[in-house]
């Protein structure tokens, strides 16, 4: 007398199917395991980058866009100093698939210090699975400032915080710009000064291998002796890197707004 599996047998055979293997079952499963796996991690890695889309800071309140496509070496009037920044800026881009180190941005505005940013943010959310967030620091700065008097926007400071610690390419645009409008001075309040420190210490951890496990890009108006001036040197030396090949230097180019 035939069993459930025999008729089970008999029944695929004769509608033309084909009966797998031990070591063929085995083989396909573990594909719809990977396949599903990998589905999951992409629909994690969009999930995380909806965060920090969400808790980013942008000057005009909207998210902005740029490609390396889009900036023109031939705006500026030294064509060859503009073309050297764009090909050290495709490389930080390309190292930084792979690898975490700090980046700094330095130049007068309107040079394309922000463009050139965003197009790294593009590239890095097309071509890389980094998880990017964009913060401006004015208005970083006037969200510090309301959290004081306001219950929902201390709720919104502890989470864009949160994100900024964690993200793997953080962005703090015009660092230093927020210090000339707070009034006080050419130094940073300490409330400021405490809630950066805090993202810097957060963002300096390293791996089992005493490898970086987070980038930071700084872009600024100012030169790295004026930003101490405004800033503990501890937290300057935590975001401004010195390295000479992770350094995007303006100077030479005009204002193109």
């Amino acid at each position: 007398m035939n069993n459930v599996s025999d008729f089970a047998t008999e029944w695929i055979k004769s509608h033309g199917g084909t009966l797998l293997s031990e070591e063929e079952l085995a083989t396909k499963l573990a594909d719809i395991d990977k396949q599903a796996e990998e589905k999951a991690a992409v629909d994690y890695l969009a999930l995380k980058r909806k965060v920090y889309d969400r808790d980013s800071l942008w000057p005009s309140n909207r998210k902005a866009t740029f490609t390396f496509e889009r900036w023109l070496p031939e705006r500026q009037a030294n064509v060859k100093l503009a073309t050297k920044i764009k090909n050290q800026a495709t490389d930080i881009f390309k190292r930084l698939r792979s690898d975490n180190f700090n980046i700094f941005i330095l130049g007068n505005a309107g040079t394309g210090k922000t463009a050139i940013t965003l197009a790294l943010v593009n590239a890095l959310e097309r071509y890389s699975h980094k998880t990017v967030m964009f913060v401006s620091t004015v208005a970083l700065r006037e969200s510090v400032m309301y959290e004081f008097s306001d219950l929902g926007a201390r709720a919104k400071l502890d989470r864009i915080a949160k994100s900024m610690q964690e993200v793997d390419v953080l962005i703090l645009d015009d660092f230093g710009s927020e210090v000339g409008m707070s009034g006080n001075g050419k130094q940073a309040t300490e409330r400021l000064q405490q809630f950066y420190m805090r993202v810097a210490d957060a963002r300096y951890e390293v791996d089992e291998n005493d490898k970086r496990t987070k980038s930071t890009i700084v872009t600024s108006n100012n030169v790295r002796s004026e930003l101490e001036g405004m800033y503990n040197d501890k937290l300057i030396s935590r975001l401004v890197t010195k390295k000479t090949e992770n350094v995007l230097l303006f100077a030479g180019l005009e204002d193109i707004r």
